[in-house]
């Protein structure tokens, strides 16, 4: 009787275990009575879906903070960009959230310390920073229109697209560097160079240079801009970003007629396609561990989010087809 017991403790445990291990994933979604594009969150298997957004705005892009505690989202209203944080566990902050700034693409530093965003706040299109503890925020752009900013995995650099000359090039920031040299064009082409990310171990940035025609081509270079490496170059490919682990290089390319999700090695070695579902794939994240990428595949009226095992190519739909679910993000 007692090992019976026992045994019942040690599955209740293990069960508890994992459900707890389980990551959020958080999207937009219109399946709201007022027809809005509203946050939600789920757990990775799609189960205990929540709305955590209740604005008279459409919403969209949800970061969570690496502690798990904070999303931040974007608000329009189709004329002006806003941005707007909830506490996950404050459900009164769901329909009073609060204010950030006028913006859009947000994105946590690694330690959750720091908040990077596109503003348009001071007449001109920059990068802020924001202190999580203070609230203060400031620009760190060279005054010219940016975008397409990213922290690198240590905080220390931002990685940024300048049009500061005649097209976008790729800017790196060091925020430990209080000299003039602190900026320093990375890469300058007769294109346009957007998506700049760095690698997690800071050694490599993978990119988009976009031709006249808005052709995209998938390139990845070292930390000094030098070694410029082309991964894909048929068909239109952006969006770079590495698995956390520094394994894999995922991207989004139309090479096989709609645009879906690539997978490679960071030199480009081992591309497999990963995702082949009716619509188009805009936005996708990497799971934490590396192992799964979550996903929206966008058709005309409706979208999903998928979830796909990146090793074993096992496929879910996590939010059925019956509503616009769009821009998923996982808790790191």
């Amino acid at each position: 009787m007692k090992n019976l017991l026992l045994a019942s403790i040690l599955i209740v445990i293990s069960i508890s275990i994992t459900h707890s291990q389980k990551k959020l994933i958080a999207f937009s979604s219109d399946a709201t009575k007022n027809d809005k594009q509203q946050i939600f969150i789920m757990d990775e298997d799609g189960d205990n879906v929540k709305q955590v957004a209740y604005l008279e705005l459409d919403c969209y892009s949800p970061k969570i903070s690496p502690d798990g505690k904070t999303i931040v989202f974007s608000a329009t209203n189709q004329i002006s960009d806003y941005l707007y944080m909830i506490k996950i566990d404050d459900t009164a902050s769901y329909r009073f959230p609060m204010f950030v700034d006028g913006g859009l693409d947000a994105v946590f530093s690694t330690d959750g310390s720091m908040l990077m965003y596109r503003s348009e706040r001071d007449e001109n299109n920059a990068i802020y920073i924001m202190d999580m503890v203070s609230g203060e925020s400031f620009p760190i752009s060279d005054g010219s229109l940016a975008t397409h900013a990213e922290f690198s995995h240590d905080g220390t650099k931002i990685v940024y697209s300048s049009s500061a000359t005649e097209n976008f090039d790729l800017v790196v920031l060091n925020l430990t560097d209080t000299t003039d040299k602190a900026q320093q064009v990375l890469v300058a082409t007769k294109d346009a160079e957007i998506y700049g990310t760095y690698s997690p171990d800071g050694m490599k940035i993978a990119f988009a240079s976009f031709d006249i025609n808005y052709k995209g081509t998938l390139k990845v270079c070292d930390d000094k801009g030098k070694n410029v490496k082309t991964i894909s170059s048929s068909g239109s490919s952006y969006n770079p970003k590495f698995s956390p682990n520094g394994k894999y290089l995922a991207y989004v390319s139309d090479k096989s007629g709609g645009f879906e999700i690539y997978v490679c090695k960071p030199d480009g070695s081992g591309m497999k396609q990963i995702s082949n579902e009716k619509g188009n794939v805009i936005e996708f994240d990497w799971s934490g561990d590396s192992e799964k990428i979550v996903f929206d595949s966008q058709s005309e009226g409706v979208s999903s989010v998928w979830l796909v095992d990146v090793e074993k190519g096992s496929k879910q739909n996590l939010t059925g087809d019956k509503a616009n679910n769009v821009t998923p993000y996982f808790q790191k």
